[in-house]
């Protein structure tokens, strides 16, 4: 039977949610680790939230109506940057192309809105996945750690610096302008809407901004000048939002002060790429999109 791609509708979100956790759980309980889904309502309320945002772009494949996986492409403007994820399959399904078929019309869709950088966060343990994502043109660019503790305490564990909220437009533009020295490009729109949530920081020296936060957490990122500045930044998080946040696995200096201060490594991943790709230019901390 033919298998038919369709834009995903909000009464999939349950069928898509389901697979989302079954195929998250098979994975990490074949590898031990806590499953990135932890409830079939968790994937469900993700599918939801993700078809309410209109810069995501979802699919769904199925067969003979019943459906097998779905995919979502998200867009960031102005960051020419698009970030495809997340992509599930039914285990029952996997093997059969399907998870290349929908990663086809993700990239097709991403080609049709002019991207040439497209990045996701691909889990490690599964190699399948990685196979896949290789074969279709992502580049392993970095390997990260989800870094699981809870907030720190500012007066133990960093030097006196001026961190503070963002508070204005001006604040938004200097650290986007931090963010495109450092990453060749713009994130202006989550440092936005993470600043109308009162999650990000900033670190001013001298009335140099030296760093910023855009939340601690897995949907959040941070970009420093040294690693003396990400640490204040994680430092003075007064929360944790989400089961974590990712940290370069290669940033030695980090992992070791977080195992220090408490914290656990909770599960590895790998930050993958297609297109133009610019090595970060100094510390950072990215985000589950990338």
């Amino acid at each position: 039977m033919s298998l038919v791609i369709r834009p995903i509708e909000h009464n999939d979100a349950e069928s898509c949610g389901n697979i989302g956790y079954e195929a998250h759980k098979a994975i990490s309980s074949a590898h031990g680790y806590p499953s990135e889904q932890h409830s079939e309502e968790f994937g469900i309320g993700l599918i939801n939230s993700l078809l309410d945002n209109p810069n995501s772009w979802g699919v769904l494949a199925e067969r003979q109506g019943k459906t097998l996986g779905s995919i979502f492409l998200h867009e960031f403007p102005p960051s020419p940057v698009a970030v495809i994820g997340p992509l599930t399959v039914h285990p029952a399904a996997e093997g059969g192309g399907i998870g290349r078929t929908l990663m086809e019309a993700a990239l097709t869709r991403a080609s049709k809105q002019n991207h040439d950088q497209i990045r996701l966060v691909q889990s490690p343990s599964h190699i399948r996945s990685f196979v896949l994502y290789t074969k279709c043109g992502f580049t392993l660019r970095e390997p990260l750690f989800l870094m699981q503790g809870q907030p720190l305490k500012v007066s133990n564990n960093t030097s006196s610096a001026n961190v503070r909220l963002l508070r204005s437009d001006s604040d938004v533009s200097v650290c986007d302008e931090l963010c495109k020295s450092i990453h060749g490009f713009s994130r202006e729109m989550e440092l936005r809407q993470a600043k109308d949530q009162g999650i990000a920081t900033m670190i001013e020296q001298n009335g140099v901004i030296t760093g910023y936060s855009a939340g601690i957490g897995i949907l959040g990122h941070a970009v420093a000048n040294s690693n003396e500045d990400l640490k204040v930044l994680i430092a003075n998080a007064s929360v944790i939002l989400g089961p974590g946040f990712f940290v370069p696995a290669r940033n030695h200096e980090i992992i070791n002060w977080l195992l220090e201060c408490g914290f656990q490594i909770g599960w590895p991943a790998n930050l993958m790429t297609i297109g133009p790709y610019q090595e970060p230019l100094a510390p950072f901390l990215p985000s589950l999109a990338y």
